[in-house]
């Protein structure tokens, strides 16, 4: 494997550029939107809140890769347009993050007790004051681990971009194992670096569960 990472170097690190960025746009188009889909719809518009939770809903139910595809090509054939493979699939995973994260923080908005809220205001703290100092802190305890997962799923399925001709790590892996053909090789590299970046973020989503989760039931 060592040859082969000295060889190829540079091509391997094209591909986990790719990679980076295309994680990086998911979670640019997915986070800061989803979070404030996901403010106005757990706490000032409840119909907001149904059409989130029934877009999560669909996108349960719907494939990643379907979805990915239809953007790919139904869609964009329907439209008479071409779009770069690396935007359709930042903006096919960018929508399935701001759901997943507009539907994390609208729940857990409902699940936060009036009784915290009602106690701040009876010590005299203002509704912005309890906002910033009681329910803020909650939230971010409560949504942290689960919006880790969340970013930690897009990495995952960042893989399916390769079969719309994006350069990420993966498609890079399969050119390079067209070349030379050591699978056992190359995919032993791929299992190792997700391995490396995966497992350290899991453990760490894991401790934050355990510490915020627990203290907050």
């Amino acid at each position: 494997m060592a040859h082969i990472l000295i060889e190829y170097h540079h091509v391997l690190l094209q591909g986990f550029t790719t990679t980076l960025k295309l994680l990086g746009c998911i979670m640019l188009i997915g986070v800061p939107t989803g979070t404030l889909l996901g403010v106005i719809g757990g706490r000032y518009n409840h119909e907001l809140g149904k059409i989130i939770k029934g877009a999560r809903f669909i996108t349960k139910v719907i494939p990643v890769l379907v979805f990915l595809f239809w953007l790919h090509y139904p869609l964009q054939s329907l439209l008479g347009i071409v779009v770069d493979p690396f935007w359709t699939t930042a903006i096919a995973l960018g929508i399935i993050n701001m759901i997943a994260t507009a539907h994390v923080i609208a729940i857990e908005l409902e699940l936060l007790p009036k009784s915290y809220r009602e106690a701040g205001i009876t010590l005299g703290l203002s509704k912005n004051q309890v906002v910033r100092h009681i329910e803020l802190p909650l939230l971010v305890r409560r949504t942290i681990p689960q919006l880790l997962l969340n970013q930690a799923a897009m990495l995952e399925y960042t893989l399916f971009a390769s079969l719309i001709s994006v350069p990420e790590l993966f498609r890079t892996a399969q050119s390079i194992n067209a070349m030379i053909y050591q699978p056992v090789a190359i995919y032993s590299l791929l299992v190792l670096f997700f391995f490396a970046v995966l497992a350290p973020l899991h453990l760490c989503i894991t401790w934050l569960q355990k510490k915020y989760i627990a203290q907050y039931a």
